[in-house]
Parts: structure tokens; sequence; C-alpha cells
């Protein structure tokens, strides 16, 4: 696959600008990483990898991470329109962008494991529409399925402390917390059951062909 070696500080501000969601400076950081390495920005977001040893903090990841695991559909919709319009200029190949897509991190998550676990549904729906695969495996042996059950299985937990009058601890995946849903087995599906059911629907019509955080 196309790409380059980034310095680790550019790497470092790709990654905080997506994390924080500030599109501005990413598009910024995009623009002028491209021209300083005389490449597309589609190259750049390909090899904006955080190599950091497991050891002192890194985690393997991918731009696309991280958007997907704080469900900020805006940054990752433009990383991933980025990516996709790649082919079609021959910056990457379809398989170059696949393999973005389905990158995984130390602990073999890709970015719809972490988008499915923080029942971020949108971010789960663009992920698989660009070629997230739903099938595999991080090195725990779950798919992005499972860990939308745990985040579903979280919530019921958290509500039923709630209604005994005692705290339950959140589901954390790095420093992201599962994203709190609604409902029960008599009201509506939590966010962490409606990305469970729409992934095992987007397998079944063959769409989830094709998504990995800590």
């Amino acid at each position: 696959m196309p790409s380059i070696s980034l310095p680790p500080d550019s790497i470092d501000d790709l990654i905080y600008s997506a994390r924080a969601g500030d599109l501005e400076a990413l598009q910024s950081d995009l623009s002028s990483f491209s021209v300083q390495h005389s490449v597309p920005q589609s190259v750049i977001i390909a090899s904006a990898i955080d190599t950091e040893p497991e050891d002192e903090g890194g985690t393997g990841s991918c731009l696309l991470h991280f958007p997907a695991a704080n469900g900020n559909l805006e940054i990752l919709s433009h990383l991933l329109t980025i990516l996709l319009s790649a082919p079609s200029s021959s910056e990457l190949s379809k398989e170059d962008v696949t393999a973005v897509v389905n990158h995984r991190n130390y602990s073999g998550n890709t970015p719809l494991h972490w988008a499915s676990l923080n029942a971020h549904l949108e971010c789960v729906k663009a992920l698989v529409e660009a070629g997230a695969d739903v099938s595999v495996k991080n090195e725990a042996g779950l798919d992005p399925v499972f860990l939308a059950e745990r985040a579903d299985w979280s919530t019921q937990e958290e509500q039923e402390g709630r209604s005994e009058g005692q705290g339950q601890d959140r589901v954390e995946e790095v420093e992201l917390q599962v994203g709190e849903g609604a409902g029960t087995d008599t009201g509506p599906a939590s966010k962490g059951r409606q990305v469970v059911e729409w992934l095992l629907a987007s397998e079944k019509t063959g769409d989830g062909e094709g998504g990995d955080e800590k």
C-alpha cells in the first residue's frame, strides 16, 4: 500500500485533531502535510498510524479509530470521503482503501470494533458502507457484534443499578466510554442493541462483507 514515513509529531497532530473533533485543524494538517510530502491527502491518512510502542501508551491505531470511537460522524465521514475517492484518481487502490478501513491496532481492533463498542450506529453504518468487515475478530476473539452486545449489556446493568440505587461501572475502551443507551426489554432498544441489530441485518444482506480499539 502506498504510504510514507510521517514524523511522529505530524502523526500526533493528525490524531489529536481527529480525536478532538477539530475538523478545521484536521483539514489544515492534511493539506499542509500533503504539500510538504508531495503526496495526496489519502496517502497521508493511510500513513498516519500511531506506531508508538504499546508499553509507552501507543495503540497502533489509524486516524479512523478515533472519530469512530468518539461517535464523530463529521470527522469520520471527511476521512472516508477522501479515502473512497482515492481509487478513482489512482492515489490508492480499492484494496489499499479497504486495508485502511479495516486496520487492526495492537489489540486487533478495527475502527468498526471501537464504533460498535461505543454504540455509535451512524459511524458503524459509515464504516460498513466504506468496506469495514463485520466478521473481523480482535486479539480476544471478539467481533464488532459481540462488542455492541457488550455495550447493550452495560446499559441494561446500569439501568438495573439505578433502579436499585446502586451505581454500575461502565465498560471502557482505552479512555473512551460506551455511549449511554436508553430502553429496556419493554421499551426502545438501547444504542448498543440498535448497533447489534443493524450489523446482523447487514451480514444477512451481504453489506457487512468487506471492519479494531484496545
